[in-house]
């Protein structure tokens, strides 16, 4: 599996303590608590969904069974564009009991995973953020229980997303 900014990553709680050293519309963003397709859609007049990638994967990131129990998953990879600019980088990680009780996160195609997730009326755990050492982007990372089964979406905001506006 190649590297990826989210292999990388450190994570950090929505209480910790640097929290209070990012800009507001930063957090804003990065603790929005509703759908981020619902919010990235209030941005711009075309939205669209790239998939780059949808497979089982039986080795996740170290960083990620920290949420996440070792075993295998559904991974989608997607870029989220806003007026046909590369906005958001998103990772999904969908537990093998929920994708078989709902098989039609494995056909999203370029559905927005959101517009499926907000209608189950999902139990958020946690957010969690982190700023790219290298790049200076900011990520957001949410583990959601649908009927206690696990799903993590991870996300990075792009230099061109509305985070930086």
């Amino acid at each position: 599996m190649p590297d990826s900014v989210f292999s990388v990553l450190r994570w950090q709680e929505e209480n910790s303590s640097q929290v209070a050293l990012l800009p507001e519309t930063v957090k804003d963003w990065l603790f929005w608590q509703g759908s981020l397709t619902v919010k990235l859609k209030q941005c711009c007049t075309r939205f669209e969904v790239k998939v780059r990638s949808e497979k089982w994967i039986k080795k996740t990131y170290q960083n990620e069974t920290a949420l996440l129990p070792q075993g295998q998953y559904w991974c989608r990879e997607v870029i989220l564009y806003g007026d046909d600019k590369p906005w958001v980088e998103a990772r999904t990680l969908i537990s093998p009991l929920l994708a078989e009780r709902y098989q039609e996160l494995l056909q999203l195609g370029t559905m927005p995973i959101g517009e499926w997730l907000f209608r189950q009326a999902p139990g958020r755990r946690t957010i969690q953020w982190s700023q790219d050492e290298k790049t200076g982007l900011y990520a957001r990372r949410s583990l959601f229980l649908i009927r206690q089964m696990p799903l993590l979406i991870s996300e990075l905001f792009l230099e061109d997303s509305p985070i930086t506006k």
